[in-house]
């Protein structure tokens, strides 16, 4: 399923935002920032006739609603439905999400044309004996995200205001459903010399499709290429079984490595929708 239609998901913005910046528009989520009405659920959904009128009103209203992290279904019904009722839809981004499929991992990647993806992990297979990874599936995800959390805070991402808590505390939007929904979410934590450097979150879809929701490093961790061998260490531990496919969403978008990673993609978008001049 969706993971951000669920309910785990919908309830967990309550903890996130302030509750009278939420609205509920018959089942479709939207935060309000400003004059902008930010919708809190991505990749693929329908929206019924109740919640095409409630976006209609906030429009005439003279409100923005925006979309963020589309697949291009949904960007097509949102504006076949939308373009024809003195609206505006603005593609404020548009790009080629990569996406990997696989049998093996190591195979895979070793056989890759990107020279630079096959050094840093040939140096990951040479050196992974320095270092300790835990992974949820054999450790409480609380007591993972706690250092989860810590190495954002030593990251470049908290300087520039990037990090989950800084993101309105995006950190309380997964951390609910990922303890609840232990078999559709798993976290990789790395650690150097007991200190967490690295972690990758990923959060599965339909069809067994796994999502690169959060990957990051530390200040030492990036010195020590941390964050690609933790990345690198999840992709096997999810493809642990020799008879499936792996199934990787990376979500993101204009990173090298998960471009270079990719076997294919899907187009995806954000947009603003907002009343004629």
């Amino acid at each position: 399923m969706n993971f951000s239609l669920s309910n785990e998901w919908i309830n967990s913005l309550v903890l996130r935002y302030d509750i009278d910046k939420l609205l509920n528009a018959n089942g479709i989520y939207f935060y309000k920032e400003n004059n902008q009405y930010i919708c809190q659920h991505y990749f693929d959904f329908d929206l019924n006739k109740a919640q095409i009128k409630a976006i209609k009103k906030l429009i005439e209203n003279d409100h923005i609603i925006k979309f963020k992290y589309i697949n291009e279904d949904t960007f097509k019904k949102i504006n076949d439905t939308f373009k024809n009722d003195n609206i505006t839809i603005n593609i404020v981004d548009r790009w080629e999400a990569p996406l990997l499929r696989t049998k093996d991992i190591k195979d895979y990647i070793l056989a890759s044309k990107h020279n630079q993806l096959k050094r840093n992990y040939k140096e990951y297979l040479n050196n992974m004996d320095k270092y300790v990874i835990k992974n949820s599936s054999e450790e409480p995800f609380f007591n993972l995200w706690q250092d989860v959390l810590k190495i954002d805070y030593n990251s470049w991402k908290k300087e520039e205001n990037s990090d989950m808590k800084s993101l309105g505390r995006e950190d309380l939007q997964y951390l609910p459903y990922c303890i609840l929904n232990p078999q559709d979410s798993n976290l990789n934590v790395l650690y150097s010399k007991n200190n967490p450097v690295a972690y990758s979150l990923m959060m599965k879809g339909k069809d067994e499709k796994w999502y690169a929701v959060k990957w990051g490093a530390s200040y030492d961790g990036r010195k020590i290429k941390a964050g690609f061998y933790c990345l690198f260490n999840h992709l096997e531990h999810l493809n642990m079984d020799p008879t499936k496919e792996v199934n990787i969403d990376f979500w993101g978008r204009r990173n090298r490595t998960y471009d270079e990673l990719k076997n294919n993609s899907i187009y995806r978008y954000h947009i603003e929708l907002l009343k004629k001049e």
